[in-house]
């Protein structure tokens, strides 16, 4: 038996974070099986669940015996597995990969983490971390200075990494897609980036899956 014969399972729907997972194994045509918790439903706190990802948090991906926990090395992963999406020669360049890990960490660290993370739990989620306009607004204002010092000089007609779809359009995406939730205005070249990405059969299949 191959690694590729081995069953997959995917832990969590419902958010941007177990999106990207989804959205990765529909555009490798990955078998596998969706085990729909969702976070603060009190399924990620089950024993059961825990034993699995002690974090109590999803996604998770299982793969036969082994676990990951962390969306992003999910990504990577099942890449790595498959050896798709193929690169194109600047993918596979030593600037290629510093400008991928470059995208990765501003993508994950400024936009997610230090600025929609920010705005979802002081706003959406006010009552377990406390409601906060003040860091809703300063996160807010972050996000958008982040996102136009990064994006100033793309036009957005491509990929944003290479020529080629890549785990960077995923990343991009569901937070450009989180961005619209939260209600921050988003430019006019990001929008139809956005929908052409959305146009993807990938993205509506997992799509339907996550969001069900």
């Amino acid at each position: 038996m191959t690694a590729l014969d081995k069953k997959i399972q995917l832990w969590g729907v419902g958010t941007a974070r177990t999106m990207r997972a989804h959205w990765m194994l529909h555009e490798l045509s990955l078998p596998y099986e969706t085990v729909p918790i969702k976070a603060r439903s009190g399924e990620t706190q089950e024993v059961s669940y825990l034993d699995i990802n002690p974090k109590g948090k999803i996604p998770t991906l299982v793969h036969e015996k082994f676990v990951l926990s962390e969306g992003f090395a999910i990504l990577r992963y099942l890449s790595r597995l498959t050896g798709n999406p193929e690169k194109d020669s600047f993918q596979l360049s030593l600037e290629g990969q510093a400008i991928y890990d470059e995208w990765a960490s501003f993508i994950l660290m400024e936009l997610d983490a230090a600025s929609l993370y920010v705005i979802r739990r002081h706003k959406d989620l006010g009552e377990i971390y406390g409601g906060s306009s003040e860091a809703v607004n300063s996160a807010e204002k972050y996000f958008e200075k982040m996102l136009v010092t990064a994006c100033r000089e793309i036009d957005f007609t491509g990929y944003l990494w290479g020529d080629r779809f890549s785990e960077i359009d995923i990343l991009f995406t569901t937070v450009l897609d989180w961005a619209h939730f939260a209600g921050i205005k988003l430019e006019g070249k990001l929008v139809r980036y956005a929908r052409r990405m959305h146009s993807r059969q990938a993205y509506r299949l997992a799509y339907d899956v996550n969001y069900a």
